[in-house]
């Protein structure tokens, strides 16, 4: 066997030291906890307890031990074993084989979508190696405004850098599956031509030579299915979107490296940023439609782990290539819409319960099933955990004996308390440690973030918001996981990436009941001891500043703040790569005009009018997609001289109609002729 091929022996001892020694460590948690509950008699609350924190701690175990993977992995072997990298004679060489890069997008911005779809283009085309790479922008866009746009940014983006025949726009009318469906219906019409699809999301940015190294590697490595880039955050100047570059940036390369370093083949697929083999996807990574109705029914909202498990059920491996570089995206600019997202991330990972015991999977892809409904149900476990406290603690004060409490052997043990504790925030701080010492020592990485003091104050300032931000999140995820049991289903909208300023009306009403369960919390806790409310107060005070820490942070006055005085700085910031300047230059010089009214637009205007009916009558299928009753009450309005606005039914109805078009724009002509 080559020395660079895959083999599932290799990943044994990898997994069975990260596993093991995160078992051991809940085992030896669980095992201290259970000590100091049973001091005192065990209460039913003080069993719950015990439960719940075993969970939570198993978690933070997992994650700890990953983490140190990771570290490892960084410092002592950047290459991850099983792939076949290419020779420098075979980086010389030029690709063989054919690449299809899609960016589906769903009522987005077209100035920031073709920007770095122009940067990406751009970039590839720097490789020498644009001949192997068409571009494709699937458009399941529900406004008609939001088409129309989309349509005349296309075509302008196809005449800058003279993509005819090589950069592509498709529209569907029927959104069936969402996401997964678009990038579905790709795959039947024009997948089979290329040898592998790059996926992109409507926010993704790549860097050609990472585009180029990823058809490389899976021209090297025919069993590999799947290869992810991670990506990483860039682009947004809110104190909220800041931080998460940051985190992203200093600690997420050491839980990405520590995921890659055990599960090796066996990696998960996050949906953008990764190229798939892409007869290997249409053969095998069909999405099942659940039985019953949502939210736990119906299609699948998070596609992108079922698919990797299709994948690797069909023997071929999936891989997280942290070394990669060159892949970037932009977080939700506040907290509000980092919580819309989870929402839906919520809901399409507990859709997946249902899918752990299906036939043929490899235990690993099982596993990434559970990690990810566990990624949300940790939120509410925690709640639990912290509401079976106050329970435990509220009995021990009014039920039990006072006699009982203060006989020596059955004191509570307070220093072993605050060793528990303390082991548990060191193993939950680890990555934050870790992905600091890694820049610190990597001088010309910490001087482009600012400077090493500079660094070390942003490590702290970071982990202090994200600290008050934390119990928010719990209570969000709590309320999105209790909610989807209970059958409350999502809306697929499309996601907020501009900065704007958030009203403090809108954060008081969302975070109301936060503030009342802060300070409920602190009420219960004072009943019992002021040591308790002391305890307490890391999480109660999040709650308590909820709203002021939604608006604050969601500022992009303050996100340009903490920049100008070197906090929360990005190397990609200092010294930004091309393929970012580029794509912030074109967003600047080639802002898409706005589209008001699309038929209007697509009346009065000669040249949306061609357009508009050339991309019509290259797509005959989307006349079968209009409604007959909008469209005759749309035809009424517009060819019978009624002054009425179309609804936006009527709208895309019309739009989807060439003869309604052409008649209402010839009688147009003729009024103004005469």
């Amino acid at each position: 066997m080559e020395a660079h091929s895959f083999s599932p022996d290799s990943t044994g001892p990898r997994r069975a030291a990260v596993l093991g020694l995160a078992a051991a460590t809940t085992v030896l948690g669980a095992r201290e906890m259970h000590r100091l509950l049973s001091a005192q008699g065990t209460s039913a609350p003080e069993l719950v307890l015990m439960v719940l924190f075993t969970l939570c701690f198993g978690w933070i175990a997992l994650s700890f031990w990953t983490s140190i993977a990771g570290f490892l992995q960084l410092v002592l072997g950047p290459r991850l074993p099983g792939l076949r990298y290419p020779t420098a004679e075979e980086e010389a060489r030029p690709l063989t084989s054919r690449t299809s890069v899609v960016m589906p997008i769903h009522n987005e911005d077209p100035t920031a979508v073709f920007a770095n779809l122009q940067a990406t283009y751009e970039s590839v085309a720097a490789t020498g190696h644009l001949d192997a790479f068409d571009f494709y922008v699937l458009s399941d866009s529900t406004r008609a405004e939001a088409w129309v746009a989309e349509e005349l940014a296309w075509a302008d983006l196809v005449r800058r850098v003279g993509g005819q025949g090589r950069i592509f726009y498709r529209r569907r009318t029927d959104n069936t599956g969402k996401k997964a469906g678009n990038l579905g219906d790709f795959c039947e019409r024009w997948g089979r031509r290329y040898d592998f699809t790059v996926v992109l999301d409507a926010d993704s940015l790549m860097d050609g030579r990472t585009l180029v190294k990823m058809a490389r590697l899976m021209e090297l490595n025919p069993r590999a299915g799947i290869l992810q880039a991670p990506p990483l955050c860039v682009g947004r100047m809110t104190l909220f979107a800041r931080l998460q570059q940051f985190a992203g940036r200093v600690y997420g390369p050491v839980v990405a490296a520590g995921a890659a370093a055990w599960q090796l083949g066996e990696s998960n697929y996050w949906g953008h940023n990764a190229i798939l083999r892409t007869e290997a996807f249409i053969n095998h990574c069909g999405l099942p439609v659940l039985p019953g109705k949502q939210p736990f029914g119906g299609h699948i909202l998070s596609h992108d782990f079922v698919e990797a498990a299709l994948m690797r059920r069909a023997g071929y491996t999936v891989w997280l290539v942290p070394e990669l570089g060159g892949s970037y995206e932009q977080p939700p600019p506040n907290l509000l819409a980092y919580a819309q997202r989870d929402r839906r991330w919520c809901q399409g990972n507990l859709q997946h319960l249902s899918l752990v015991l299906a036939g043929g999977l490899h235990p690993l892809s099982r596993a990434h099933f559970l990690m990810g409904v566990m990624s949300y149900v940790a939120s509410p476990l925690w709640l639990l955990f912290l509401l079976s406290g106050l329970a435990a603690a509220l009995h021990d004060r009014f039920l039990l004996d006072p006699h009982t409490l203060e006989a020596p052997h059955l004191a509570f043990d307070a220093p072993a308390a605050l060793r528990l504790f303390g082991v548990s925030m060191a193993m939950l701080f680890a990555p934050k440690v870790l992905g600091l010492l890694l820049a610190l020592f990597r001088s010309d990485e910490s001087a482009r973030m600012g400077g090493r003091v500079k660094l070390v104050l942003s490590v702290l300032a970071e982990s202090v918001l994200a600290s008050l931000l934390a119990p928010v999140m719990m209570l969000f995820q709590s309320h999105f996981v209790f909610g989807t049991l209970l059958g409350y289903r999502v809306n697929w909208s499309s996601q907020q990436r501009e900065d704007a300023d958030l009203p403090w009306s809108e954060a008081a009403r969302r975070h109301a009941a936060h503030v009342a369960v802060g300070v409920g919390v602190i009420a219960v806790a004072a009943l019992v001891s002021s040591s308790l409310v002391a305890w307490l107060m890391p999480v109660a005070g999040g709650l308590l500043l909820s709203i002021p820490l939604t608006v604050l942070t969601a500022r992009a006055s303050l996100g340009t703040w903490a920049a100008r005085r070197g906090l929360f700085l990005l190397p990609e910031e200092t010294e930004p790569p091309e393929v970012l300047e580029r794509a912030q230059t074109l967003c600047e010089e080639h802002a898409v005009e706005s589209v008001d009214d699309a038929v209007e637009r697509v009346l009065s205007d000669t040249k949306t009018h061609a357009l508009h009916l050339a991309l019509l009558e290259s797509q005959p299928e989307l006349v079968r997609d209009s409604v007959p009753a909008a469209l005759e009450s749309a035809r009424r309005k517009l060819l019978g001289g009624v002054t009425e606005p179309l609804s936006a039914q009527e709208k895309v109805a019309a739009l989807l109609d060439v003869d309604t078009l052409s008649e209402a724009r010839e009688q147009r002509l003729t009024r103004t002729l005469s």
